[in-house]
């Protein structure tokens, strides 16, 4: 499951390639036409929250009384998403890749508040498949519901124009790994 995850993420980085960054971005265009339209645009623009650090920050949190007194294993958890935060903002700052909005003729910005930091990776992606790893070790019964989730906010980074496919797939198996990695710190 590491290696495949650890894979998943450096996968991400061959966007570098000209020829990658082309099929990325014609996967975009055929994800997010589509997808940027009534009724999927609202739905995407409802779920942007459940991204954002707030949100991220409160269902970890939300966990705690569920720890069962383990407060070491909820704190490595959050340890763990400090990092993968850690590791997003670097990546970001030193790569700069520009999101499709910015840098593709014809596609809007269609989020409710508009970024500002390079595209890959996204870290609303590595936060909403954090969280859906770490809910279902607590609640495995519901891991279709975290996991549906987590994909529909996945998607929505795409359809509202400030995720390219890989930095979705960097983000998602970042998140991932490191929920993945937690108990081991």
């Amino acid at each position: 499951m590491t290696a495949a995850l650890l894979t998943l993420f450096l996968l991400g980085f061959a966007y570098r390639f000209p020829p990658v960054a082309r099929l990325d971005e014609r996967a975009f265009l055929a994800l997010h036409r589509p997808l940027s339209r009534p009724p999927w645009i609202a739905a995407f623009r409802a779920l942007w929250h459940l991204g954002r650090t707030p949100a991220a920050l409160l269902a970890l949190l939300l966990l705690a009384p569920f720890a069962g007194g383990d407060y070491l294993r909820w704190g490595k958890l959050g340890l763990a998403l400090g990092l993968a935060a850690l590791v997003e903002r670097l990546v970001k700052q030193t790569l700069g890749r520009p999101r499709p909005f910015a840098a593709l003729q014809g596609v809007s910005m269609q989020q409710p508040r508009e970024p500002h930091d390079p595209s890959f990776p996204s870290g609303d992606a590595l936060r909403v498949w954090f969280l859906a790893l770490a809910y279902t070790r607590f609640f495995p019964a519901t891991a279709p519901l975290w996991y549906g989730l987590a994909a529909l906010v996945s998607l929505g980074r795409i359809a509202l124009g400030v995720h390219h496919p890989l930095d979705v797939l960097a983000g998602a198996s970042l998140g991932a790994l490191s929920a993945f990695l937690a108990p081991s710190i």
